[in-house]
């Protein structure tokens, strides 16, 4: 089984050959040139009671099922395979450069069916994964004792598998720095339930339907030099692909590798081996580079570069779908597939959200693994995760029960698979339907033989709009909102799939006025503490809050510079920094107190004790403690970029003028409008069930609106018709006259009289001070601007001798400042 490449057969055109120039093989590291390592025996493939080599079998045609015997430890093995027809979904857009530096861009590259999944026989408890794309490489566990990795030397695609023991793959001392914390309390943070106020439909909605991450994998210049040829690096991405894929799948989530760019020249960003540094310069890059010209919802660098000290990978919590802030940074550390690709889950698993696994036993794993070999394991010792606990599972449900992760809902078009032909679980054209092979089809809408739906069937059962094989009705609520910033969605009527999720736009407020919607997500700043420090945690109190995120160091700080040390925030954006909170639990939620701090102040002659904590996620977690965007910070401001900031600048108020007060703009910035007004500017109204912009489709709403709108003024000339032959020759006459009524003259100038005439005439005399104006009607009142306003001084929002304190952290933003949002 090869890679279908389009370079491969010369396809790619004139002056834009894939490099193809043996790259110098590094070798590795020294401690992986110092590890022994074995050839086995070619493995023998069992057909028929014949015996054929691997290269035999796949000069044909590639089997549906491989029995192949192989000698592990000097033990022989039947290992007994089914194709794993469930590949990375996505063609991905490969990208490199050439030597003066153009960018070469190639689309539409796939993987062909060479993948194997299946166990040992005589193992219960055993899990094999093997790819023939390029030789034989994979993955074979007989028991968590035994667990085999079959590997090629970089540029031999064709060569004897080497066979090597997992636990001789990582570098020792690899862990996440969750293992050497020193905590305040040993006490073990408690389990973290989903709050009672969400209901089971809304719970069930998230956990069943299917996510999908948009990833994109960029290979470093250190991590392109490493391999000797650059077809076997792309190969090793891919393969990479389908062991992510594989790991997400249980938890609903799938991964579609839809780009892999290499600097095949230089790098494009500073790679250091601070893992932190390398991270801020590759996400500042990400956003400004990558994302425009390659949409996706996550981004993960891998490089050769050894980082320092025990890391291995660094991510941000809880950032899916942030233009900012999602993505990681991962070193190559191991010639293992199997062990890069356990990285790279870890890493994307904390920006879903997916803290470190509890020590201990309380967090098992399913599946063959060992409870040590979790995904996101702190430290994973000798072994790579292979699953996800049952606590990332429960993490990333109320994550995204939260409003996390509004990009995950959005279907990929036409979602192409790896191997074309019914069968392969993936609705190619042609096909309505595709629920694989006859030992996988449990859907009773369709014809797995065919791929056609069954007789009498509108749609396959894949999808949240279909009901025993028929589709709902339009205006069905297939996806309720998953906070006070997202929006719900309606089934189409003409499809069986929920239409991408929509949210409130940037800037919207939410949370009672407390906040603005931000990225599909509200918090605000007492929300977000007891988030961390369970109920009952509030914000700081104004002193210790403005004195710590001053300070510039772990307890208190506005991030991270580009060099890495911590800044400290200005007076007036000390709230946009790190989260100060006081009461709640001993002990936070996410993560664990490292160390405390205590210091005695003084304001207005009384002295207040405050404490400072330095939160520990874990080395591989950067800035994970900062004001989420969009809390407020001062009437009518907000924090975006860790300053405060008027809130307007979001552009909420002037895309909700389009919608003439009848909704509210969504995060594609369309009117989202209240039910019984039509889009698109919520100006007519209608008698429908639904009128949101995810509802029913447009073009039926607009043709409703003009039924009725043609019906009404049908009928008002009749009944105008009517009534004029009852009234009789009055209403004939009032129906002859053409044209307007003459207008009334202009209003002629009043005249001046001096004080000394108007008491003359019996007139008061004029006031020695202007009259205060007239009232205006509400409907006319000017909204000041927060320019207008002024920029507040420090002593108007965050002075620790101010009477006022941080109250606006708990009473609702102004209604002058969002008049605009509110006005009638």
């Amino acid at each position: 089984m090869r890679l279908a490449l389009l370079w491969a057969l010369g396809l790619l055109g004139a002056g834009s050959p894939l490099p193809s120039r043996p790259l110098p093989d590094t070798g590795g590291t020294e401690e992986e040139q110092g590890r022994p390592e074995r050839r086995i025996l070619e493995p023998q493939i069992l057909q028929d009671n014949l015996t054929f080599s691997l290269a035999e079998v796949l000069q044909t045609s590639l089997p549906e099922a491989l029995r192949i015997k192989l000698e592990l430890d000097g033990e022989s093995h039947i290992l007994e395979l089914l194709q794993n027809r469930e590949l990375v979904p996505g063609h991905p857009t490969l990208v490199w450069y050439q030597p003066d530096g153009t960018r070469v861009v190639s689309e539409g590259h796939t993987l062909e069916h060479c993948c194997y999944e299946g166990g040992v026989q005589g193992h219960a408890n055993s899990w094999v994964s093997l790819c023939t794309c390029s030789g034989l490489r994979g993955l074979v566990i007989l028991s968590p004792e035994r667990s085999y990795a079959l590997e090629l030397r970089p540029g031999d695609l064709q060569g004897l598998p080497i066979i090597s023991r997992i636990q001789d793959l990582l570098l020792p001392g690899h862990t996440c720095a969750l293992s050497r914390r020193a905590s305040v309390s040993t006490r073990v943070p408690p389990e973290r339930h989903l709050g009672r106020n969400h209901s089971h439909r809304r719970r069930r909605d998230v956990v069943t339907e299917t996510k999908i991450v948009e990833l994109v994998i960029v290979a470093d210049h250190s991590e392109v030099q490493k391999y000797q040829d650059f077809q076997y690096l792309l190969n090793r991405t891919l393969e990479v692909a389908v062991l992510l894929d594989t790991f997400f799948r249980p938890l609903n989530v799938r991964v579609a590798l839809v780009g892999l760019e290499a600097w095949t020249q230089r790098d494009l960003v500073e790679i250091n081996q601070d893992p932190g540094l390398t991270l801020n310069s590759f996400l500042r890059w990400r956003q400004v580079d990558l994302l425009p010209r390659l949409p996706h919802d996550s981004a993960q660098l891998v490089t050769a570069t050894s980082f320092s000290g025990p890391m291995v990978g660094m991510a941000i919590q809880n950032s899916i779908c942030s233009p900012e802030f999602s993505g990681g940074v991962n070193m190559d550390h191991s010639t293992s597939i199997l062990g890069v690709a356990s990285s790279i889950a870890h890493e994307l698993g904390h920006s879903l959200g997916l803290d470190h696994d509890s020590p201990g036993n309380s967090c098992p794993c399913p599946g063959p693994a060992p409870a040590k070999s979790c995904i996101m394991e702190a430290s994973t010792d000798f072994l790579p995760g292979l699953n996800f606990s049952n606590c990332s599972r429960q993490a990333l449900e109320k994550a995204l029960l939260d409003g996390m992760g509004s990009c995950l809902f959005e279907q990929l078009p036409g979602l192409p698979s790896m191997a074309k032909g019914c069968g392969n679980m993936f609705v190619d054209p042609g096909e309505q339907c595709d629920c694989g092979f006859a030992d996988e089809c449990t859907d009773p809408c369709c014809n797995y033989l065919t791929c056609q739906l069954r007789p009498g069937a509108q749609c396959a059962s894949n999808g949240p709009c279909c009901q025993n094989c028929q589709l709902r009705p339009a205006g069905w609520q297939c996806r309720p909102p998953r906070g006070d910033c997202d929006l719900p969605e309606f089934c189409p009527g003409d499809s069986s799939q929920c239409p991408p999720d929509i949210s409130l736009g940037d800037g919207e407020p939410c949370a009672g006025g407390l906040a603005v919607c931000m990225e599909g997500r509200c918090a605000s700043y007492a929300q977000q503490c007891q988030a961390l420090w369970g109920p009952g945690a509030q914000p700081a109190t104004p002193l210790c809050l403005l004195t710590a995120n001053t300070r510039g160091d772990a307890f208190g700080n506005c991030g991270r510079s580009p060099n890495g040390s911590y800044m400290s925030c200005a007076t007036r954006d000390a709230i946009c920094g790190q989260l100060q909170c006081q009461g709640g639990m001993a002990q936070p939620l996410l993560g664990s107190a490292q160390d405390l701090h205590w210091e005695t102040l003084e304001a207005n002659g009384t002295q207040l004790n405050c404490s400072w904590v330095h939160l520990d996620l874990g080395n591989d977690v950067a800035q994970p403690l900062l004001t989420l965007p969009g809390t407020a910070c001062g009437p009518g401001l907000v924090c975006l970029n860790r300053r405060c900031q008027p809130v307007d600048l979001l552009g909420a108020q002037e895309c909700r003028r389009k919608c003439h007060g009848h909704g509210v703009c969504d995060s594609n910035r369309h009117c989202h409008c209240e039910e019984g007004w039509a889009p698109p500017d919520c100006t007519t109204q209608i008698r429908a069930t639904s009128s949101l912009t995810t509802g029913l489709p447009l073009s039926l709403l607009l043709m409703v609106v003009l039924v009725l709108l043609g019906a009404s003024y049908w009928h008002r000339a009749r009944l105008r018709q009517r009534l004029c032959q009852l009234k009789g020759p009055s209403c004939q006459y009032r129906a002859a006259q053409s044209g307007p009524p003459e207008r009334p003259g202009p209003p002629q100038r009043a005249l001046l009289i001096s004080g000394a005439k108007a008491s003359a005439l019996g007139f008061p005399a004029p006031p020695s001070r202007p009259l205060p104006p007239d009232p205006v009607p509400k409907r006319l009142q000017w909204c000041p601007s927060l320019e207008d306003q002024g920029t507040p001084q420090p002593s108007d929002t965050l002075s620790p001798r101010s009477s006022k304190g941080l109250s606006w952290l708990t009473d609702p933003i102004p209604p002058l400042a969002l008049c605009p949002l509110t006005q009638s």
